[in-house]
C-alpha cells in the first residue's frame, strides 16, 4: 500500500509538472509577438537618423503585425519582413534574430546596410528566403550558412562587398532553388559541392574573382536552367559533364581564361540559349541567345550555326522577342555567310570587335526584325548594300572602324525607326543623303565626304552631329539645332564657307563645340548666343571677329 501511495504521488507530480510546463510554454509563445515587436524597435534605434525617421512614418499603430513590410501568422508572429529600396542605414548586429522563430522570408534589398553578416542569422530555423542585395555587406558569406539555414531555397547576396570563398557548406542547402552571389569579391574555386544542390535551377557566381576550374560536380544539377560565371578568372577546359544539365537555358561563361576544346557534350542541351559554337550546335532547336564576349576563340565559325539541323527555324519563343545574336570582343576570322540570312527572327546582331571580313551580304534585307546591327571595329569593306534600307525595325546602327567605301545609301533614310547612326572612320565619299533624318546621333566623322551638308527637315530630336575630318562644303545648315536638343557640334577640318546665326541661337542645349581649322569667318557675337550648359567650345583656326560672350569665355580654347 506505501508503495502504492508512492507511485501516485510521483505520477500526480509528473502530471502538475506536465501542465506547468505546458503553462510557461504556452506563455512564452503568447509572449513571443511582444518580443519580437521589442525586437524591431531596438534595431530601428541602431540605424542612422534618417533611418529611424522613416521607420517611425511606416511603423505606425499598436499592432507590429500592421507595419509596413511586416507578415504575421494568425498568432500574430513574423512570419515575413520585406523592406526593401528604403536606404536604410545601419547593421544587423543588434537584430536578435532569436526572437522571430517563425521568419521565413528576410528581404532587405536594396538599402545601405553594411557590417559583416552576423552568424546568428542561423537562428532562424524556417527561413526559406534570404536577400539581402544591393547593400555594402563586407566579409565573409558565414561559413556554417550550409548547415544552420538548411530550409533555404532562395538566397540572394548579390552586389555586396563580400570577400572569401564560398563556403563548401552550400552545399548542404539541398532546396535551394537560386543561389545569386553576382558582382561581390569572392575568390578562391567554385566549391565542387555546389553540385550537390539539386533543386537549383539558378546559380549565378558572376563578376567575382573566383579561380580553378568549372567544377564536373556541376552536371548533377539537372534542374538548373540558368548558369551565369562570366567575369572571373576561371581556368582549365570546359568539363564534359555540362552536357548533363539537361534543362540549361542559359549558360554564360564569357571573360574568363579557360582553355582546350568545346565539348562535344554541349550538343546535348537542347533548350540552349547561349554559349559556345561545337559542330553539334546544329541540335540547339531553341538557340535564342549566343553569347561569346571576351575570349580569344579563333577559326571560322561553325557552317552548321546557323544552317542544318532544324536550327535556320528558329522563332522566338515566350517572352523573347527574337533571337539575340551577339559575338562580343572576339577573333573569330569568318565571312559573313549568305546562307545565314534565313535567320529571320534576329532582333540584334552584335558582331563588334573581331577579324570580320568581306563585303555585307546581300540576307541583311532578310532581317527585318533586327533592331540593332553593330559591326564596328572589323575588317569589312565594299559598298554598304542599298538592302540596308528594308530593315524597317532598325534603331542602332553602328559600322565604325572598317574599310567600307562607296557612298552612303540613301535607302538609310526609309529607317524611319533609326536612333543611332555611326559610320565614322571609313572611306565613304560622295554627299551626305538628304533623306537621313530622325535621329538622335548622326557621326560621319573621318571619312571622304564631300559635297554641301544637307538642310535636314526632320532633325528634329538631334543631341550629337558630328562630320568633322571630311571635305564638307557650303555653310551649316540653317535647322541645325531645329529642335533645340543639339548638345554636342563637331564639324573640324572641313570646308565649311559660314555659319547661319539666327539659327545658332536656337542651340540652347550645346555643350562641346568644335569648328576649328577651316578659316570661317564670322562676327563671333552675332554667331553664338548664351548658352547656360556650355563646356567647351574650339574655334581655333579661323577668322572670327567680335566680342565674346562673358557666359562661355572660360571654355573657350
Amino acid at each position: 500500500m506505501a508503495s502504492f501511495l508512492i507511485s501516485f504521488q510521483v505520477l500526480l507530480f509528473l502530471m502538475l509538472l506536465s501542465v506547468q510546463s505546458s503553462y510557461v510554454f504556452a506563455s512564452s509563445a503568447a509572449a513571443a509577438p511582444g518580443k519580437e515587436a521589442e525586437t524591431l524597435l531596438k534595431w530601428k534605434a541602431s540605424l542612422d537618423n534618417n533611418s529611424q525617421t522613416l521607420l517611425s512614418s511606416l511603423w505606425v499603430g499598436d499592432s507590429h503585425c500592421n507595419w509596413v513590410g511586416i507578415t504575421c501568422d494568425k498568432g500574430g508572429s513574423i512570419t515575413n519582413l520585406r523592406l526593401r529600396d528604403y536606404g536604410f542605414k545601419g547593421t544587423l548586429h543588434s537584430l536578435n534574430f532569436l526572437s522571430f522563430p517563425n521568419l521565413m522570408g528576410l528581404h532587405l534589398p536594396n538599402n545601405s546596410l553594411y557590417g559583416s553578416i552576423p552568424s546568428h542569422i542561423g537562428n532562424l530555423p524556417k527561413l526559406t528566403e534570404l536577400d539581402l542585395s544591393k547593400n555594402n555587406f563586407p566579409g565573409n558569406i558565414p561559413s556554417n550558412i550550409g548547415r544552420l539555414l538548411s530550409s533555404l531555397s532562395i538566397l540572394y547576396l548579390h552586389e555586396n562587398y563580400l570577400t572569401g570563398p564560398i563556403p563548401i557548406s552550400i552545399g548542404s542547402l539541398h532546396n535551394l532553388s537560386r543561389l545569386v552571389l553576382v558582382d561581390n569579391r569572392l575568390s578562391g574555386s567554385i566549391p565542387k559541392e555546389v553540385g550537390m544542390m539539386r533543386s537549383l535551377v539558378m546559380l549565378d557566381l558572376s563578376v567575382n574573382y573566383l579561380t580553378g576550374p568549372i567544377p564536373a560536380s556541376l552536371g548533377n544539377l539537372s534542374n538548373l536552367l540558368w548558369l551565369y560565371l562570366y567575369n572571373n578568372n576561371l581556368s582549365g577546359y570546359i568539363p564534359n559533364e555540362i552536357g548533363q544539365l539537361a534543362s540549361l537555358t542559359t549558360m554564360q561563361l564569357s571573360s574568363n581564361n579557360l582553355t582546350g576544346v568545346i565539348p562535344n557534350s554541349i550538343g546535348n542541351l537542347t533548350k540552349f540559349l547561349s554559349g559556345f559554337l561545337p559542330p553539334t550546335l546544329s541540335n540547339v532547336t531553341h538557340l535564342e541567345s549566343l553569347q561569346l564576349s571576351d575570349n580569344h576563340l579563333s577559326g571560322p565559325l561553325p557552317e552548321n550555326v546557323c544552317l542544318g539541323g532544324q536550327l535556320a527555324k528558329l522563332t522566338s519563343k515566350g517572352e523573347h522577342l527574337g533571337i539575340r545574336w551577339d559575338f562580343l570582343r572576339n577573333f573569330i576570322q569568318e565571312h559573313l555567310d549568305n546562307d545565314q540570312g534565313q535567320l529571320g527572327s534576329l532582333i540584334t546582331m552584335q558582331l563588334l570587335s573581331n577579324n570580320l571580313t568581306g563585303v555585307i551580304p546581300a540576307f541583311i534585307g532578310n532581317l527585318t526584325k533586327l533592331s540593332t546591327l553593330y559591326l564596328f571595329k572589323n575588317k569589312l569593306f565594299g559598298s554598304i548594300r542599298q538592302e540596308i534600307g528594308m530593315l524597317v525595325s532598325l534603331t542602332e546602327l553602328i559600322f565604325f572602324d572598317n574599310n567600307f567605301s562607296g557612298s552612303i545609301p540613301a535607302s538609310i533614310g526609309n529607317l524611319t525607326s533609326l536612333s543611332t547612326l555611326y559610320l565614322d572612320q571609313n572611306m565613304f565619299f560622295g554627299s551626305i543623303p538628304t533623306s537621313i533624318g530622325n535621329m538622335m546621333v548622326l557621326s560621319l566623322l573621318y571619312n571622304h565626304l564631300s559635297g554641301p551638308i544637307p538642310s535636314f527637315s526632320n532633325l528634329t530630336h538631334l543631341e550629337s552631329f558630328q562630320i568633322s575630318d571630311n571635305h564638307l562644303g557650303s555653310p551649316l545648315p540653317e535647322n541645325v539645332c531645329l529642335g533645340g536638343q543639339l548638345i554636342y557640334l563637331g564639324a573640324i577640318n572641313n570646308n565649311l564657307t559660314g555659319l547661319n546665326p539666327s539659327s545658332l541661337r536656337n542651340c540652347k542645349s550645346f555643350y562641346i563645340v568644335r569648328l576649328e581649322g577651316k578659316q570661317l569667318t564670322e562676327n563671333i557675337s552675332e554667331a553664338f548666343s548664351i548658352y547656360p550648359n556650355l563646356n567647351y567650345i574650339a574655334l581655333s583656326n579661323n577668322n572670327f571677329y567680335g566680342e565674346l560672350s562673358s557666359n562661355w569665355v572660360n571654355a573657350i580654347v
